[in-house]
């Protein structure tokens, strides 16, 4: 068996993160354009970017839509 080291490939996300069924969504020209000069401007990946965005907006989704105690106990449960 290989590993990661030995086969010279990158691992980009953190162990765990599901690569099997990408997350697709459309932007907006102005919002692409945007999104390619932050990924430039802070040297990130696509999918870095993109996950951190989401990652920093869900709380502030959540709350917006009174999700946020469904959302906690749906993590909890899938930590249990």
């Amino acid at each position: 068996m290989t590993t990661t080291a030995q086969s010279g490939r990158r691992v980009y996300g953190p162990r765990g993160v599901a690569q099997s069924k990408p997350v697709q969504m459309r932007l907006l020209p102005i919002e692409r354009y945007l999104f390619n000069k932050l990924k430039e401007k802070l040297g990130m990946s696509e999918s870095s970017l993109s996950r951190e965005i989401y990652l920093v907006g869900l709380p502030t989704f959540l709350a917006l839509h009174g999700l946020t105690e469904w959302a906690n106990a749906i993590q909890n449960a899938f930590s249990a």
